[in-house]
């Protein structure tokens, strides 16, 4: 596996993880970090998150203004996706599930055995973690859409495991002792090859391009405040190519992180993510909810190639142990795309380790798309591919039961 875990020994590269680990720090405050304590202004519905409950078949939610809103939760997959991080006590997690093409939100959950006062609003909707090697989906889509590169592209490189110097970017047939494509550097999360195509290839322009198009320090549009994800996109060689292979420089939300994940899936085209079905306003009246219209980040033959390169990651790449048993048989009855991301540090505070899964099922016809961020100490439990792997199977086991129940239906018609 090659998402590394690095340990850092500055603070302007550890300060991303003080937002954690330290969440009244002032000088972290002043430097960009994101507090998930703190509360963003709402806007939209005004939705009241702390009241949602679930009633019959269905979730609800007061509106600020007296009204009461029922949301796009499907209880199956809300209850499994909080089952299992309360389950093992993560210090920090979050989670989204996403229906495509239409964006509807199934499932969003935060939890923190750390501070148990965090929820959805902070872990869910909060840039709260470093994108890490997820970064690497969009690199991949600036390569083959702006770069004119391939999944099949091949470059010969060595090291990067967990770390990229400046003698990775270039090329030195005596050390570079092996030859792979772009497609297996996505799969792996080789984060060599990844920096090398990305300083033949891109520009600081054509990367923040692609970027600013997947939303990166954008607003989302939703019904409850969004934090923007943050991109910064040096102008240094090297710390440009450390960039693009996920190392720092990027944050990510896990709705945001979904979103990514649903426009590779949806043929490029990000929907537009909604936890609204519908609202009930105190005069019993049902107003129209305006709704954004999805837009295209890449072309359709973009999203096709750097689907089928995130399909690696769980053949034989970063994810396979998880997806698969020990003779490599797939563990579930569809394939799922997706990326991890994995990066740490050690810090005044203690270690903090994040772990990431974003991806979409089935992998040939996405029906679902997810993200999965968690925040861990030394003594993890789980990996977030675990928490997905999970999603996935309760997708499965619902589609099951309605395939079931659905004969029996139209029999009694």
């Amino acid at each position: 596996m090659y998402d590394g875990v690095i340990m850092f020994r500055t603070y302007s590269q550890i300060r991303l993880v003080c937002a954690l680990a330290s969440f009244s720090s002032t000088a972290a405050v002043a430097q960009g970090v994101t507090d998930p304590t703190a509360r963003l202004p709402r806007a939209g519905t005004a939705l009241r998150l702390e009241t949602l409950q679930r009633v019959g078949d269905g979730y609800f939610a007061a509106t600020a203004d007296g009204g009461r809103a029922k949301l796009t939760l499907d209880p199956g997959m809300q209850e499994a996706t909080d089952e299992v991080l309360r389950t093992f006590a993560i210090p920090y997690a979050g989670a989204v599930v996403l229906s495509i093409p239409d964006g509807r939100v199934l499932a969003m959950v935060g939890r923190s055995a750390a501070d148990p006062r965090l929820g959805a609003e902070e872990l869910a909707l909060r840039a709260w973690a470093p994108a890490a090697s997820v970064f690497k989906v969009v690199s991949a889509s600036a390569l083959v859409e702006l770069g004119g590169v391939s999944g099949a592209t091949r470059t010969c490189y060595h090291g990067g495991v967990s770390s990229i110097l400046p003698d990775n970017l270039v090329d030195i047939p005596s050390i570079d002792g092996r030859c792979e494509t772009l497609a297996y550097g996505i799969g792996k999360s080789q984060n060599a090859i990844l920096a090398k195509l990305a300083a033949q290839y891109l520009t600081t322009e054509s990367l923040g391009r692609v970027g600013a198009a997947f939303g990166f320090d954008a607003v989302i549009p939703f019904e409850l405040p969004v934090e923007p994800s943050h991109l910064d996109v040096p102008s240094d060689p090297l710390e440009f190519a450390r960039t693009a292979a996920g190392f720092w420089h990027s944050t990510l939300s896990p709705l945001h992180g979904a979103l990514l994940a649903a426009t590779i899936a949806n043929r490029g085209v990000m929907p537009t993510a909604t936890l609204v079905d519908r609202v009930v306003a105190v005069d019993g009246s049902t107003p129209a909810l305006p709704l954004a219209a999805p837009h295209r980040v890449v072309a359709a033959s973009t999203a096709h190639e750097v689907g089928k390169m995130m399909e690696l990651t769980t053949r034989m790449g970063t994810a396979k142990a998880t997806f698969n048993d020990k003779r490599g048989r797939r563990l579930l009855a569809v394939d799922v795309a997706g990326k991890t991301g994995t990066l740490g540090a050690e810090t005044d505070h203690g270690y903090v380790g994040y772990s990431w899964f974003i991806g979409f099922a089935p992998a040939e016809h996405p029906k679902i798309a997810f993200a999965v961020t968690l925040g861990n100490h030394p003594s993890w439990r789980i990996k977030a591919t675990y928490v997905a792997r999970r999603i996935v199977t309760e997708y499965l086991t619902e589609r099951s039961e309605k395939a079931r129940i659905a004969p029996r239906i139209l029999a009694a018609r």
